[in-house]
């Protein structure tokens, strides 16, 4: 039986999609799957709502149930894609996108689709061909145009940036992303003041999406901090964040996931009361044992990867939620992290093989040699797992004044999760860094933690000396060639906010850069003192 799409049903659900109320909308879909189970479209939205909210084993089997009834539906083997990727199936997602390119070759858009994944999965060559391609077959193509200004952009070749950019804008005048991109290469090149001007003169004059609004709001404020005028610039990161925190609110609200600040109590709640003595011993590990890079976003994380990842025996990976399924599992479990205290071997070893599993899609470094270093900074969250899983693993934590962290994250355009929705509100990340940071202190105070501390200060004091104890600690002396790190770093697909920094020289600005803005901090500096004082920084 066909489903009825003048069924109240429908227009109910798409009310409370259009009001970003997730759950409801899969609470009357779902219902209506059982009634019409071979609907390829409803399926495919109810996929579409699973993945949403982060239930990405239930969006599976929905979307590869909506591709039995319609092998060739290109909506649902995209989103299928997605969601294998998002769930370290790698070579799964890029079948698809490789298949919707073989359904129709001389389309340009399933190449635009192939290059976008090529690019989430840091393959910048890839990503540039299939754009190339598309581009090609569609030379007014704007989306495709915009994504190779902002290739080449983020790859610093400004010249090419540009004339991808102004092709863009001579198809669409008003193209959000294209007039942004122009802006981030005249910022990037020098002319503050010219960036700011194009933003102003964008936002006033175009219909832009709330994410290119965000956008334009965040290169304004860079600009105006560039050009000394922090009021401003603090007012207009304000509105970048406001826009995303209407835009994410309701499906952050609706997601369960374990970086939420209610999971980060339970944490610390749990290691603070534990009898580390009582558990079962873990399995010896029979494989590699990885280093982990933690801390806080904006500590210095990405910097210091990139430094000790110039070393002829590092090899690093950078910002991939290894961790994932193992914290999903435990956390989500009825058993909780209480299950940790008797692990068998055999449930360790399982532990292992999910967190390998991610590390090896589509990673190509050598695992068998050298040091093998994890970075994710919010694995600071997740010290009690890793000690559990790999008890004998060296873990560098990157520690940075408070104070900076804080407005560093208020002022950066993240990729939206949970947890850099706290960072958008500087209540919100000032709250979120006392629970991260609590975590830690726990976790070093009940377990016998393998640690090494760098500052972020000392970095910028002093690179050789800060970086040469990391080295140590990981038992490796300094090379010369690190020192030129910065060339390697320009060769690297960098995901972060600090990709355009840490390519320039080490400079002494970012540090106590909290102080132009201290009164817009007042509010959160009481949160942020007690932890400016433990690690011996300056009072406020």
């Amino acid at each position: 039986m066909t489903l009825d799409q003048t069924d109240p049903r429908i227009a109910e659900a798409i009310e409370a999609h259009n009001r970003g109320d997730l759950k409801r909308e899969a609470e009357i879909l779902e219902p209506l799957l059982e009634e019409h189970p071979n609907d390829a479209n409803l399926l495919q939205r109810v996929g579409a709502v699973a993945s949403q909210l982060g239930e990405l084993k239930k969006a599976t089997e929905y979307l590869e149930r909506a591709l039995e009834v319609d092998p060739r539906n290109d909506k649902v083997i995209s989103m299928l894609g997605w969601v294998y990727k998002r769930s370290g199936k790698g070579a799964e997602a890029q079948s698809k996108f490789e298949h919707l390119v073989s359904l129709d070759p001389g389309s340009a858009v399933p190449h635009m689709n192939l290059g976008e994944f090529h690019q989430a999965n840091g393959n910048k060559a890839a990503a540039r061909i299939s754009y190339e391609k598309a581009v090609e077959l569609d030379p007014d193509y704007v989306e495709a145009l915009v994504s190779l200004a902002d290739l080449c952009e983020r790859e610093h070749q400004f010249e090419d940036a540009k004339s991808y950019a102004k092709r863009a804008l001579g198809v669409a005048p008003d193209h959000g992303q294209a007039n942004i991109t122009l802006a981030r290469v005249a910022l990037r090149e020098g002319h503050a003041r010219d960036a700011a001007e194009k933003m102003q003169d964008l936002l006033s004059r175009a219909t832009l999406s709330d994410f290119d609004i965000a956008g334009a709001f965040y290169l304004l404020g860079q600009a105006m901090e560039s050009m000394g005028e922090y009021d401003h610039a603090f007012y207009t990161f304000a509105l970048a964040n406001d826009t995303f925190f209407k835009v994410f609110h309701a499906t952050i609200d609706a997601m369960d996931s374990t970086l939420a600040p209610q999971y980060l109590d339970r944490i610390n709640t749990f290691f603070r009361n534990e009898n580390i003595d009582e558990w079962t011993p873990a399995a010896a590990n029979k494989g590699p044992t990885p280093t982990f890079l933690v801390g806080f976003p904006r500590s210095g994380t990405t910097l210091l990867d990139q430094i000790l990842s110039a070393h002829s025996a590092v090899n690093t990976l950078e910002e991939k939620e290894n961790l994932i399924d193992v914290r999903n599992t435990i956390l989500k479990s009825p058993e909780g992290l209480e299950q940790l205290r008797s692990m068998t071997d055999a449930d360790v070893e399982r532990f292992r093989e999910m967190y390998w599993t991610r590390v090896c899609d589509g990673y190509d470094g050598d695992l068998s040699q050298g040091v093998f270093i994890d970075k994710m900074p919010l694995n600071t969250i997740f010290l009690g797992l890793i000690y559990r899983l790999f008890p004998d693993a060296k873990i560098i934590f990157a520690l940075r004044d408070p104070r900076d962290v804080v407005m560093s994250c208020f002022q950066q355009r993240f990729g939206i999760n949970v947890a850099m929705y706290q960072l958008t509100k500087t209540d919100l990340a000032a709250s979120y860094y006392n629970q991260v940071m609590s975590i830690a202190e726990t976790c070093r105070e009940r377990l016998p933690l393998n640690v090494h501390v760098v500052r972020y200060e000392d970095v910028i004091a002093d690179m050789k000396s800060a970086v040469s104890g990391a080295l140590s600690f990981l038992g490796l002396e300094w090379e010369d060639q690190i020192a030129s790190y910065r060339d390697a770093a320009r060769e690297r697909w960098i995901t972060t906010p600090s990709a355009e920094q840490v390519i320039e020289p080490i400079y002494q600005s970012s540090m106590g850069k909290w102080r132009h803005y201290q009164r817009h901090l007042a509010p959160v500096l009481p949160t942020l003192e007690p932890w400016v004082e433990k690690f011996g920084y300056e009072p406020t």
